[in-house]
């Protein structure tokens, strides 16, 4: 059930979702730790039961992978992660003021609850910041991030979390989606 301002939600899939079974036995082989017949039969019941009893809303997607767009992402991806790094632990160990937070909240440009997603989780993924909350209604991110003192430090994340979102649109998005970046953004 939706509310006034929330879009009607998409249905459940019903019958087989054979990329989702495959994904889930991977991932009980990878937990047990080893490759036999026995293991990989079992990881096919799960996620077959799995995915029997908590179907998933079908993720609409008209994009197109771009390899070397997403391989970039992942790069910039990895140097976020480890100038965040750097920056979280000099924040924790200066001597002086404690580190100050805040909530920010982001407004997204794409309608997708895909590339919500994976913006958010890019963003959550960088030490520093976590998203607290993600609204699909009005496709607003809240996150919570250490080290803010002004009004600028509150430009420069919300900054950052539209460029993650760049990224996904680079990465993976349709021709109409990578319209919604700026001359500025666009590649």
């Amino acid at each position: 059930m939706t509310g006034p301002d929330e879009p009607e939600l998409p249905p459940r899939r019903n019958g087989l979702q054979p990329a989702t079974i495959i994904v889930l036995a991977v991932v009980w082989i990878v937990l047990w730790g080893e490759l036999s017949l026995l293991i990989v039969l079992s990881g096919l019941l799960v996620g077959l039961l799995v995915t029997l009893l908590f179907p998933l809303p079908p993720i609409p997607y008209t994009g197109r992978i771009r390899p070397l767009a997403l391989l970039w992402t992942l790069l910039r991806l990895l140097g976020d992660l480890v100038v965040a790094s750097f920056e979280v632990t000099r924040t924790i160990l200066r001597p002086g003021r404690p580190p100050r937070a805040a909530i920010v909240r982001v407004q997204l440009r794409s309608d997708s609850d895909l590339y919500q997603t994976l913006t958010a989780e890019l963003v959550s993924l960088v030490p520093g910041s976590i998203v607290i909350e993600a609204r699909r209604s009005s496709r607003t991110l809240y996150l919570h991030v250490l080290d803010v003192t002004d009004e600028a430090d509150l430009d420069r994340v919300r900054r950052e979390v539209r460029t993650a979102e760049a990224w996904v649109l680079r990465s993976l998005g349709s021709a109409e989606e990578r319209a919604l970046l700026t001359d500025r953004e666009a590649p």
